[in-house]
């Protein structure tokens, strides 16, 4: 006698995903603590074993709770990281536009410009220790330690540069 065939062309996993919804549900739920976002995720269960090969699938049943739980629980962490690095949209007001409007950026743009002319007429170390620093982000002992001087004289450098690029905005 032929093995029965479930009711969607031999997907084990989904016939085992339908079959025990319910209890699913509650295993994401208890993890997400949202019945909506609970059955979202069977739904994404159910898409996802449409596109698999569940032929090496021995406990279908054991399989689809595991999945819908790793499918939970990455949700669960997305939404903690959202919370935590995204700021809140009633927080969005108060975030000054970089350009109000077009005559704004033109004249960003050319404050922009005339202080990267100004740091080529610095020397080339303090003008390296000045980029590196305040735009690439380097810590001041890193370009020390690259340069082989010490930090207070990397920390001068840095100043002098700012200092050269205030006069010569003041200047313009």
């Amino acid at each position: 006698m032929p093995k029965e065939q479930g009711l969607h062309d031999g997907n084990v996993l989904i016939d085992a995903l339908v079959k025990y919804k319910n209890k699913l549900i509650v295993i994401a739920e208890s993890v997400l603590h949202s019945h909506a976002q609970a059955e979202d995720i069977f739904h994404d269960a159910i898409v996802k074993a449409c596109t698999m090969q569940t032929s090496c699938i021995h406990c279908p049943v054991g399989y689809a709770c595991r999945m819908v739980y790793n499918l939970a629980l990455d949700e669960a962490r997305k939404r903690q990281y959202e919370k935590n690095n995204l700021m809140p949209m009633d927080g969005v007001d108060s975030v000054p536009a970089p350009c109000v409007n077009a005559l704004d950026c033109i004249v960003m743009a050319e404050a922009l410009n005339k202080v990267m002319a100004s740091l080529k007429d610095l020397p080339k170390r303090t003008h390296d220790a000045f980029i590196r620093h305040r735009i690439e982000g380097v810590p001041q002992k890193d370009i020390a330690e690259e340069l082989g001087v010490s930090r207070t004289l990397v920390n001068f450098m840095i100043k002098d540069a700012h200092r050269y690029c205030e006069q010569s905005l003041k200047a313009a």
